[in-house]
């Protein structure tokens, strides 16, 4: 029985995660994984010079995981991606797809002929006059850029798909099939609230802040170099009773927008969907290492609230676990690219 292998990587704003996934038969298995800090200006500047730099730093990192696939699923970042779920005239898949431009026009904040559309129906109204459709337009001239730098480094790009999309994919098998959840996947620029109905993406929406926001907001309140707030925040975080609450109180001003925000989207859920509610909220991301955050939103909204293991139904080898239980979230998005091809 032949083994197929596929590399998922997050091209992260500070850093690029990468894992390889193996499967055989019906098992998936972990093969290597690996991180690598972004060169500073290289997914930012159109330069020919920083690009290189970002295709020198991939090629480095999938060297040393010693990797034994060009096969590459990998993510756009929502703050270069325009995602919106919305409400057309119950239509046939042929009709929708002749339309589709004619209906993003009318909600993509760019010329439609600087753009690439793709389109997913969520669900038909049980009325049978609506439709919903998860519409997703990205710019040519990004997807030219990422295009570029993985032909640089020899690979073979399956697909680009958004952050929010992968993160479907890594949902809880514990949690019953027709349940919807709540993620926040927590980055170093960025924050992702997403809701996930019947384990599909059904709204998306991006916060311009997340863990480098709250390192610097620690540094500018307690006067330390970066270095210092940055360990401050992965040793006491949100946790209220270390450090006479210091910590908790120099980062509330740039957590508590998130929870704002959220919600904000829980009420949005309530509103659209009134026979259902949402039972968990899921965690991602490298800043929801933070100690004292499961409890921040867990309280905040009173949900139920966990750190999603993306690895869970992933075969590993022992030596991997402790690098696994203390970084899998760091990897949530990586995981769920390399699981496209055989996850729906």
């Amino acid at each position: 029985m032949s083994a197929q292998s596929v590399i998922g990587i997050d091209l992260g704003s500070s850093s690029i995660k990468a894992v390889e996934l193996i499967k055989k038969g019906t098992e998936i298995s972990l093969s290597s994984l690996g991180s690598i800090p972004t060169p500073p200006r290289g997914l930012l500047s159109d330069l020919p010079l920083d690009e290189q730099a970002v295709v020198d730093v991939l090629v480095k990192l999938l060297t040393e995981m010693k990797v034994t696939s060009k096969d590459v699923n990998a993510s756009l970042a929502e703050s270069g991606v325009f995602t919106k779920v919305i409400e057309l005239p119950n239509l046939t898949e042929k009709e929708l797809s002749s339309s589709i431009q004619w209906e993003a026009e009318q909600y993509i904040p760019l010329p439609i002929d600087q753009v690439n559309i793709d389109y997913a129906i969520l669900s038909r109204n049980q009325n049978g006059e609506t439709m919903q459709v998860l519409l997703i337009a990205a710019s040519k001239k990004l997807i030219d850029k990422y295009t570029r730098i993985f032909e640089a480094a020899k690979l073979s790009l399956l697909s680009l798909e958004t952050d929010a999309i992968s993160l479907s994919r890594i949902i809880p098998k514990a949690l019953p099939p027709g349940s919807s959840e709540l993620f926040l996947n927590i980055g170093a620029s960025n924050t992702i609230i997403g809701i996930v109905r019947s384990r599909t993406l059904v709204f998306v929406r991006t916060i311009p802040s997340g863990g480098d926001n709250f390192t610097k907001a620690i540094s500018e309140e307690l006067g330390f170099n970066g270095a210092q707030a940055e360990e401050y925040k992965r040793t006491y975080g949100l946790d209220r009773n270390q450090l006479e609450g210091k910590i908790y109180a120099s980062l509330q001003p740039v957590v508590g927008p998130i929870g704002d925000e959220v919600a904000k989207v829980l009420a949005y859920f309530a509103d659209t969907y009134q026979n259902e509610k949402i039972n968990t909220i899921l965690l991602s991301g490298g800043s929801v290492r933070m100690p004292g955050i499961v409890s921040f939103f867990a309280q905040t909204t009173g949900i139920d609230t966990q750190i999603v293991n993306p690895f869970e139904s992933i075969g590993f080898n022992p030596s991997q676990k402790s690098i696994i239980e203390s970084n899998s979230p760091f990897f949530s998005i990586s995981v769920g690219l390399a699981l496209k091809n055989w996850v729906s």
